[in-house]
This record gives structure tokens, sequence and C-alpha cells, in this order.
């Protein structure tokens, strides 16, 4: 019995070698970019447009502009008209276009 342990004994200590602060891992590098197109849409749609008018602004069908909002990528041709649209809506230059990373887009629509 010599050999147990007493059941409110003091606990052992133990060394502790020193422990390296935890660095927080670099940040990732800034990937291309894209064109958020859902949010593109959104501010268009916000401002006053419908969905159907703001194809009939761009010269789409009322569900291609649905499939970019949900995800598709535009033809060069309808998205400058788009972004035209978009400028000319917000008042802003192309230069402060919403964008999204790459690789983060599907994250970032999929909460």
């Amino acid at each position: 019995m010599a050999e147990q342990m007493a059941l409110f004994a003091e606990p052992v200590r133990v060394a502790i070698a020193s422990v390296r602060p935890l660095v927080p891992p670099p940040s990732p590098r800034p990937g291309p970019k894209r064109i958020d197109w859902f949010r593109v849409i959104t501010m268009v749609l916000r401002s006053g447009y419908s969905i159907q008018s703001a194809a009939d602004a761009i010269d789409v069908a009322r569900t291609t502009l649905i499939g970019w909002k949900q995800g598709a990528e535009p033809r060069y041709s309808e998205g400058e008209r788009l972004v035209l649209l978009w400028c000319q809506v917000t008042g802003l230059e192309r230069s402060s276009l919403p964008m999204v990373a790459t690789g983060d887009w599907w994250a970032y629509h999929s909460k």
C-alpha cells in the first residue's frame, strides 16, 4: 500500500522547458482579384433598378443577370456594359469596383 498515491496528494511539479511565443503565420500574399459581380449587381439593384430594367439597360436576358449574380462569369462585352451601368448608377470610378480574391469568392458568397 505504500506504493499507492494518496487521494489528496500534492501534484508533482514538473519543470517546463522554455516555450517559444506563438507567432502568427505570415499573411497570405495578395493573389489575383476579380470583379465581385454579386456586389456589383446588388448595388445596381439597390439603386432602384429591377432585375428586368437592369438587364434591359445592358441588353442581356433577365436570367443571364440572375446567373451572374449566382456566380456565373459574364463575357467581356457584357461585363463592360454592366460595369458602365454600375459607374453611372453609383457615381464611382471604375477603380472603385468591388473586388474579391479569386480563391475566396465561393467562401465569401456561401455564407
